[in-house]
């Protein structure tokens, strides 16, 4: 496979270094995973060029002392060469100090900007390079003499730099944007736990106390008082029933690939958004989840939608609104509800028949007032990333290939980012 470069080019191996993880006899056993350990770093702990620390597993540090190789370092790019070949991460400040187990670490030379090299690799060109080296068996690999092979454009050192600073600022402005969405989700879904889990403002009220983060409108719809119920202490006023009071769930429509038609209307299947279709078959907002393959997932659309047949989506809001009703299916376990079948299946009959609470209506639409207006923010800032991405994808191969100036670049980001904060 080749590509046209206009600057001149070298093998990877003389643009970087390659350390792979131990996988000797010091390798960590089942006893050496803590929590709270130094982070054990896969290729699963990878996503959108970032590390992902937040599940990663960890060892203990007796056990990372044992291991001589895989220690990373701020600017390394951890490059997976089995299974997702071409996954990768760029290790960023105050990541340094982590081990990779089954992944290589790529340490550009001192003549070699990182992010340069990192945004290389991310390219159709660095990406088709690794993928075509893939040696055919049933498990995709390709060997670090392999990866070292591949040719790229390297120009001047000052050159590197100021392609990486521009597509940096692009990526860096995602990042920002992803960080203040799962902010917001995490507001959202932390009011729904303190109305509608802990009872916050009622505990409040019984203590004399006006609620907080709340006006007093609000404060007036909950009850001062609990009362016994099967499910314990609840407040006063609000029932027990089913979840199929609350809501009722629906399996999704066929629409085999063939028959798609790209449109205005996404199509959620059970991992999530699958694409667009020219026609929708459920109205927004509403609320989808994982009905076979994958199971635990829940998604909110805000507008109008196809749900896959592989997927349950909310049919009818009974006591329920679609964001109360998002927050509420996010908290169950469907892994337990899983058919036992070869591939994990969800019985809507199971879930319709769970008890839950049945909370006074009023309160109910009170937190969608505030959630519904969250979500929009989120979608807001999805549509502004998935823009800043499409650029930077663009303007990827042309800066790297050297067929676009600089200069050229620039303005076309700062339109993008004048198009994005007005």
């Amino acid at each position: 496979m080749s590509f046209e470069w206009m600057f001149p080019t070298a093998q990877l191996a003389e643009a970087a270094t390659f350390i792979n993880g131990d996988r000797s006899s010091n390798y960590p056993s089942q006893d050496d995973y803590i929590p709270g350990g130094v982070p054990f770093i896969s290729a699963a702990d990878l996503r959108d060029g970032r590390l992902q620390l937040e599940s990663v597993r960890r060892i203990t540090p007796a056990a990372f002392a044992r291991l001589r190789a895989g220690k990373i370092e701020h600017n390394d790019i951890l490059f997976c060469l089995r299974g997702s070949i071409g996954k990768m991460a760029l290790v960023y400040p105050g990541e340094s100090g982590a081990i990779a187990s089954s992944l290589v670490v790529i340490r550009a030379r001192p003549t070699v900007d990182p992010r340069y090299l990192y945004f290389f690799l991310c390219s159709a060109a660095g990406q088709q390079s690794a993928v075509s080296l893939n040696n055919g068996s049933a498990q995709p690999n390709l060997s670090v003499g392999q990866l070292q092979r591949i040719s790229l454009p390297l120009p001047s050192l000052q050159v590197q730099r100021e392609v990486a600073a521009l597509l940096g600022s692009l990526d860096d402005r995602i990042t920002l944007l992803r960080e203040t969405n799962a902010t917001l989700e995490a507001i959202a879904q932390a009011l729904f736990k303190s109305w509608f889990v802990d009872f916050d403002p009622v505990r409040a009220k019984m203590e004399g106390r006006a609620p907080e983060g709340m006006d007093e409108a609000t404060a007036a719809l909950f009850p001062d008082r609990f009362e016994e119920s099967e499910l314990g202490l609840v407040p006063k006023g609000w029932s027990v029933g089913t979840l199929q009071d609350l809501l009722v769930l629906q399996r999704g429509f066929d629409l085999p690939s063939h028959d798609r038609v790209a449109g205005a209307f996404p199509i959620i299947a059970a991992s999530g958004p699958s694409g667009t279709h020219k026609v929708a078959m459920a109205k927004g907002p509403g609320v989808v989840t994982g009905r076979s393959g994958v199971l635990g997932r829940v998604f909110i659309e805000l507008g109008d939608y196809w749900p896959l047949n592989t997927t349950l989506w909310v049919k009818e809001f009974k006591a329920a609104s679609p964001c109360y009703a998002y927050e509420l299916l996010r908290g169950l376990d469907f892994g337990s509800f899983n058919a036992g079948s070869a591939v994990p299946t969800l019985n809507r009959n199971h879930l319709h028949g769970l008890n839950y609470l049945i909370p006074s209506r009023l309160c109910v639409d009170a937190y969608e007032a505030t959630a519904i207006r969250v979500h929009e923010r989120v979608k807001s800032n999805a549509l502004q990333s998935q823009t800043l991405a499409t650029l930077r994808d663009t303007l990827l191969p042309r800066l790297i290939s050297g067929h676009l100036r600089l200069p050229e670049a620039m303005e076309m980001v700062d339109d993008a980012a004048r198009n994005v904060t007005s």
